[in-house]
């Protein structure tokens, strides 16, 4: 009888790993049921085993939100269908080619064929699903529309997959830039600038150099005979504040400083916003009620500050208070929300307030990550211009007054 190295969930729903023999992987998950533990995966043990599974590893093969962007509107499409819900994750996990999808596809099924309902069993692989995302399919569940619920996460993630998209986009230009400016200063401040130097000092020793040059040798000069001290003043910078981040309040601390910057700031704002009214939609549209959307929605908003005023709302709402006063009296939300959840809790239309909260911010994200990356574009040229500009003068002042000096 073969033998299986295993990882599943215990009764208190911590993952357990071990080893036992069983017929195949299907006779090992009912034997691990009897002790109350639910099988995640599976594997051959012993040597060879481990081997083969070492081998299959990829370093980069996870499960990533375009695979469960897949796997749901796959998923939706069955369940529309009224395909059995065992025999249509089977075919998923069938077509599926990566092996960690496959084995947390097999997990799902294995749950739902125990007993476990969609939503349970998706909740033991959190890497994959989140709390948002168990919550929605629970509400689809509850009102017997899995199908919409599941058609809106596709929404869902496909829009956050775009947010991700805008987000790295603004952010990867300005980092080139600057790294390219801080390669090209090093290179020429620490090595090039002081050989010219020296060649000009070689030539004539009573050349005197041009202030320019004279700058840029000092600082060359003491970024050299300091460089240590730079390197460890930067990598302790980095320890104190990675130090405070973590700290209680520390995530709070830096996103309220993000919020303060000129152009990042207002994209940071209209993203956590935009995400508050999809998550927010989404949750109210599946049927889920006011109070635990809130709470759920305050893990996804994405910005520690916004989400801590947002948690201050959540108390008020808790508390009696309509949820559009409640966002009014801790700040941070603009007058739009504000107008428009109160529109939606006097006409009864939430949903539909929502969505047009949604799809302004969504335009208003797109203008704001364009607007930097175009306002960032002349100022980043500009800096280059100004440091070829110092090279340049560093560089030719004294080949001039070497010329001038060798003419006389």
């Amino acid at each position: 009888m073969p033998e299986f190295s295993y990882v599943a969930i215990g009764p208190d729903g911590r993952r357990v790993s071990g080893r036992a023999a069983a017929a195949s992987e299907e006779a090992l998950a009912d034997a691990l049921r009897t002790r109350g533990q639910y099988l995640v995966e599976a594997g051959p043990a012993g040597a060879a085993g481990a081997g083969a599974r070492l081998a299959s590893i990829r370093v980069l093969d996870r499960v990533t939100r375009r695979d469960v962007i897949v796997f749901t509107g796959q998923l939706a499409a069955v369940v529309a269908a009224g395909v059995n819900l065992v025999d249509g994750l089977r075919d998923i996990e069938a077509q599926a080619v990566k092996a960690p999808l496959k084995a947390v596809i097999a997990g799902v099924r294995r749950g739902v064929e125990r007993g476990q309902s969609l939503s349970a069993a998706m909740a033991l692989h959190p890497a994959a699903f989140n709390e948002l995302y168990v919550s929605i399919v629970r509400a689809g569940e509850a009102s017997g529309r899995v199908d919409r619920a599941l058609d809106d996460l596709v929404q869902q993630l496909e829009w956050q997959e775009a947010l991700a998209g805008k987000v790295r986009e603004a952010s990867t230009y300005p980092l080139i830039v600057v790294g390219l400016l801080a390669v090209l200063l090093t290179v020429l401040v620490g090595f090039t600038i002081p050989r010219f130097a020296r060649v000009y000092q070689n030539v004539n020793a009573n050349l005197a150099l041009p202030a320019p040059t004279r700058a840029v040798q000092a600082v060359a000069a003491a970024a050299a005979s300091n460089a240590l001290v730079i390197a460890l003043a930067l990598v302790a910078a980095y320890v104190l504040y990675r130090l405070r981040v973590q700290a209680p309040g520390g995530r709070a601390w830096r996103d309220r400083w993000l919020l303060r910057l000129p152009l990042a700031g207002d994209v940071a704002r209209k993203v956590a916003l935009s995400r508050f009214a999809h998550a927010f939609g989404s949750l109210h549209q599946s049927g889920v009620e006011v109070a635990p959307s809130l709470s759920l929605v305050e893990r996804v908003i994405g910005n520690a500050y916004i989400a801590g005023r947002f948690r201050a709302a959540v108390s008020r709402v808790l508390a009696g208070e309509p949820l559009s006063r409640a966002l009014a009296a801790v700040g941070e939300f603009s007058p739009l929300v504000i107008q428009m959840v109160a529109l939606g809790e006097k006409t009864g239309e939430m949903e539909k307030s929502l969505r047009q909260v949604r799809q302004y911010y969504d335009r208003e994200v797109d203008r704001s990550v364009n607007r930097a990356i175009t306002l960032f574009g002349p100022a980043a040229l500009g800096a280059l211009a100004l440091v070829f500009v110092l090279i340049a003068v560093a560089f030719y002042l004294p080949m001039f007054n070497l010329a001038r000096a060798l003419t006389r």
